[in-house]
């Protein structure tokens, strides 16, 4: 190894006659003693040999491209330089050579690179033999568009994982042939994990430009799961996902970890058994369409979410027809159903949005231009308008009968709130076995699922086109955009409750015990028993910042304010809907403010169901961290089996489980499937966040993935800054107790939780920014976050 990886540039000079998949530009090796002798010698002769081309004069230093450290991008190349102009080439010489001198005591053995500059670039980038992080078994590119130096001088680019089980032949052009250098490389270095920069000609030709060990890698080594593992299980997945596209009678299933019911945000990419099987069991097994038939939506057979590998997915087919209007016929929904679909693969980043972007489940102010675009596809004008009266008496029948539904959903919610308070009653008096605690298991999350979910998914829904009617007064000119802010923030919920609640507590008045009454069920991880409820966490409520006090603005409290009233009244005349101005507002602010109450209130059900699991194992010896690994249903059929039954049985469980985690948690899959080529070549572009108000705010960057979740509460480091997070579901809320400027989060859509809540709080945030940016912004120390303008800066 000694021998063939040298410098950068002795280690072009070996690999050049002994590869046949990829090209080395003509090179030329200086000494920087010959140089330094006789620079207008050393000029000369580069002029000589490159007889007039465009060069770029490069770093080849013994401090870069070693096993233990590469020092990439340490020592300045310089591109563009005409290899007859003397000044030219002696100035970029001496920059190269000023970059040694920053920290290399004798400079005079080290080398300096001339080659000729690659013309006709179609990408450039980097690519990894493995993925860096964990060492997993892909191959990683980074490429950037027509640049040769893009990725390596630290701008964006599109990212590709590439199994290491792939075929090359079924790679897409030209990555193929990248591979294919690759792999050939990897032959002559004897499979040792390596780090090429490269760039491939618009005649698909790959030019390597530097070839070193991928030290991160190398000194990472082995991983506990065998590469062969990792391909069995891609095997593996594809397999399901084929049974499930046959099951769900669609050729290439679109699948998202993202659209709709986004559980991506709410329970991650990565999560235990047990958390994904509760948020199955609540709600996406049958729960978020009861919720939705109950209010004109079709019926719909089947579950909402699937899992491939550890990740979980949702069916967009089932998420578009569980979103149409009953009304709408088998012929019209088929057609609709082709354009969604068509609709989705043009745009991939539309997968967060689909409820704004793609389908048409309600009508607002937008909605007749939105479906007339419907010509362009096919649709008749008879359909367009049939489609648009059908959602037009949809949203009506809604909206007039908001109260009423409102009103019979709080009185089932009522009865979830009594069983549960029955039940802890019982806790409390009495000593419980472990058959007990199970049957109350059982119990709650029956009533959960008859008093709980199914009401908060229609208040979800109502809340969505509450939402959806804001923004299209806003984007038809019938209020500012600024106005509709100030208005979100006169939307009081739980959240803005908890803030005054925390600031009464930080201040003395409200005891750490009403505190926890209240808020103690909240964890950060709803569904994640191995996350802390508030109530065990450890606060300093003395530290909190006062400014954070939520200011209740009255400025568009449109039932208060005669003009925007008028304003109202004069939409709702344009739409034709049948309802009063001052109705229409109790509809907008109340379905705001009930869909998070209600999924405030379920959730303290769900955290105690939660903590009886959690004692249960306790009392079989089994850590939290173990339960995680039972599925709810292992779970639910113990309740009338023996103790020692029931943990040989969760033992076995939890060890075959956490043996299947721990091989999927190796795999990297793509936000959308649909084909199983995406399984084994995920393609990471950026995706499109969803910015929250419009201002433009900037500071100091503080990466919440880096600190412990279960200290979390204690820490006052928020404050003054810019938040970034991986997703934030009700248990992030002590975030908004604390003054911080803004927020990032690499999932979320438009109507999730995080987006509701900054809206509330006028807090400028990017909401579901995806892997692309996300990794781009926890990188930064200082960030300019400007949501006006749709943009995420790093600040110098």
């Amino acid at each position: 190894m000694a021998l063939i990886i040298g410098t950068k540039a002795d280690t072009l000079e070996y690999l050049k006659n002994r590869i046949c998949c990829s090209d080395i530009e003509k090179l030329l090796i200086l000494y920087v003693s010959d140089y330094l002798s006789d620079k207008k010698a050393a000029s000369q002769r580069i002029a000589d040999y490159f007889a007039g081309e465009t060069i770029v004069v490069r770093s080849s230093s013994t401090n870069e491209d070693n096993s233990s450290s590469s020092n990439a991008g340490h020592y300045e190349s310089i591109l563009n330089v005409a290899a007859n102009d003397q000044y030219q080439v002696i100035n970029a010489i001496d920059e190269v050579i000023a970059s040694y001198q920053k920290d290399i005591a004798d400079i005079n053995r080290e080398q300096i690179l001339i080659q000729r500059q690659v013309t006709d670039v179609l990408y450039s980038g980097v690519v990894f033999s493995r993925e860096i992080k964990n060492n997993r078994p892909y191959y990683t590119i980074t490429y950037a568009a027509n640049s040769t130096d893009a990725v390596t001088s630290g701008e964006s680019g599109v990212t590709i994982y590439v199994s290491r089980s792939s075929e090359v032949a079924d790679l897409p052009y030209p990555f193929a042939g990248l591979i294919r250098a690759v792999m050939e490389l990897e032959g002559i270095y004897e499979n040792i994990p390596l780090d090429v920069e490269f760039a491939i000609d618009k005649g698909g030709k790959v030019i390597l430009f530097q070839v070193r060990p991928l030290a991160a890698c190398i000194n990472m080594g082995q991983n506990d799961v065998d590469d062969m593992e990792v391909s069995r299980a891609i095997a593996d997945i594809k397999q399901d996902y084929k049974r499930l596209s046959d099951m769900l009678g669609e050729r290439n299933a679109i699948m998202s970890d993202m659209a709709f019911w986004n559980p991506a945000e709410i329970i991650g990419e990565n999560p235990h058994p047990l958390d994904y099987s509760l948020y199955r069991d609540i709600i996406t097994k049958s729960a978020w369409n009861q919720g939705l038939n109950y209010i004109g939506y079709k019926e719909v057979d089947g579950e909402l979410m699937y899992r491939l590998g550890n990740k979980p997915y949702i069916s967009l087919r089932k998420t578009f027809l569980g979103l149409m209007p009953q009304e709408i016929d088998r012929r019209l929904a088929d057609k609709l159903l082709n354009y969604y679909n068509k609709k989705l693969l043009s745009d991939i980043t539309a997968h967060d949005k689909v409820e704004f972007e793609i389908v048409f489940s309600n009508y607002d102010l937008l909605t007749p231009m939105r479906v007339g675009e419907l010509a362009k596809y096919g649709f008749s004008s008879l359909e367009i308008a049939d489609l648009k009266e059908i959602l037009f008496t949809h949203t009506n029948n809604i909206v007039c009968n908001y109260r009423k539904i409102v009103e019979n959903d709080l009185q089932a919610l009522n009865g979830l709130m009594v069983h549960r308070e029955n039940i802890k009653s019982n806790l409390r008096m009495s000593a419980n076995d472990i058959k007990t605690l199970l049957q109350y298991v059982v119990e709650l999350l029956e009533s959960i699922k008859l008093y709980g979910t199914p009401k908060f998914a229609r208040q979800a829904r109502m809340a969505f086109i509450a939402k959806s009617f804001c923004r299209s007064f806003a984007a038809c000119g019938y209020f500012p955009e600024k106005e509709i802010d100030d208005f979100m923030m006169s939307i009081y919920t739980v959240a803005a409750q908890y803030d005054a609640d925390f600031q009464e507590f930080a201040t003395g008045n409200m005891t750490r015990e009403e505190f926890d009454e209240r808020y103690g069920h909240l964890r950060s991880g709803t569904y994640d028993i191995t996350c802390d409820t508030y109530a065990s966490m450890s606060f300093s409520p003395k530290k909190c910042n006062e400014k954070s006090k939520k200011i209740k603005k009255t400025m568009l409290e449109l039932k208060d304010v005669p003009l925007a009233e008028e304003r109202v009244s004069e939409a709702l005349r344009d739409m034709g809907f049948n309802i009063s101005a001052k109705e229409f507002i109790y509809f907008l602010k109340t379905s705001m403010e009930q869909r998070e109450y209600f999924k405030f209130e379920f959730t303290k059900t769900l955290s105690l169901v939660i903590d009886l699991i959690a004692e249960i194992g306790e009392r079989l010896g089994i850590e939290k961290s173990d339960m995680a690994f039972l599925d709810i249903d292992d779970i639910r059929v113990c309740a009338n089996k023996r103790t020692e039954e029931i943990r040989n049985m969760w033992y076995t469980i939890i060890i075959e489980n956490k043996q299947r985690y721990r091989i999927n948690s190796m795999l990297i899959l793509p936000g959308v499937i649909h084909d199983k080529r995406n399984i084994s070549y995920i393609e990471q572009r950026e995706e499109r966040p969803n910015f929250i108000t419009s201002k433009c705010v900037s500071g100091e960057v503080i990466a919440l993935e880096d600190y412990d979740r279960d200290d979390i509460a204690t820490i006052e480091a928020v404050s003054n800054k810019i938040v970034v997070i991986t997703k934030a579901d009700p248990g992030y809320d002590w975030i908004f107790a604390h003054d911080i400027l803004g927020f990032v989060t690499k999932y979320g859509g438009v109507a999730s939780h995080m987006a509701i809540r900054c809206a509330e709080f006028d807090i400028p945030a990017a909401i579901g920014c995806g892997n692309v940016i996300y990794n781009e912004a926890i990188s930064m120390n200082r960030m300019i976050l400007d949501c006006k303008n749709g943009k995420i800066i790093r600040e110098e």
